[in-house]
């Protein structure tokens, strides 16, 4: 084959995947946005107490760590409702349940983290942020983490200026800088934990 031809078809089958990875991207911000606009309905609702009723598990760890002092870890998680209707049994469960959205927020002595976990409705994580106070040498930053299939399909980071205390983009592609591995291993623990945790307050909750 000319090595023109071989190039340009090489170029062409990136472009192709490039752009299926960019569908994926646009496809899990919509969804990320509707479980935003879920959390909003709820927390309004909650507020002002309006139907439809809130619907979420909240854990509360408070304890006093070794070396770090006090530390307090809250967690929201959103569900799905899946209608088993048509497999009901007598005596079995109408809906069952998986994680949709978690939200938590958790400190180690004065740094603070915040983390976002979007599942879909199989239970695949799609998408996660991290406001990580231990990147960037300690001055804190931001990853966020696309996966379509649980493959890693995009990645953004922005750091913290600790002058300014903005957070600017430093970094957008398809793979991981080294760097924030750490970070990157510790996502991916949460996302197995929270799914964990999810399912075995469910089994121990009345629905």
């Amino acid at each position: 084959m000319d090595r023109k031809i071989f190039l340009s078809l090489l170029f062409a089958a990136g472009s192709v995947l490039s752009a299926s990875a960019q569908d994926a991207v646009s496809l899990i911000r919509k969804h990320y946005a509707e479980a935003q606009q879920k959390v909003a309905q709820y927390t309004k609702n909650e507020q002002e107490g309006e139907m439809p009723f809130p619907q979420y598990y909240e854990l509360k760890i408070s304890q006093n760590l070794p070396g770090s002092g006090p530390h307090v870890e809250r967690v929201k998680l959103y569900f799905y409702e899946h209608d088993l209707a048509d497999e009901y049994e007598p005596g079995g469960a109408l809906l069952s349940r998986s994680v949709h959205f978690v939200t938590t927020k958790y400190n180690y002595a004065a740094r603070e983290f915040y983390e976002e976990y979007l599942y879909d409705e199989q239970g695949n994580i799609e998408f996660a942020y991290l406001r990580n106070a231990d990147m960037n040498e300690f001055t804190g930053g931001e990853l966020r983490l696309y996966f379509k299939q649980a493959k890693l399909i995009k990645v953004l980071v922005s750091l913290r200026d600790p002058q300014t205390e903005k957070y600017n983009q430093t970094y957008s592609g398809a793979t991981l800088p080294s760097q924030y591995q750490s970070t990157y291993d510790l996502c991916m623990l949460h996302v197995d934990r929270f799914k964990s945790l999810f399912a075995e307050i469910d089994r121990s909750t009345f629905h």
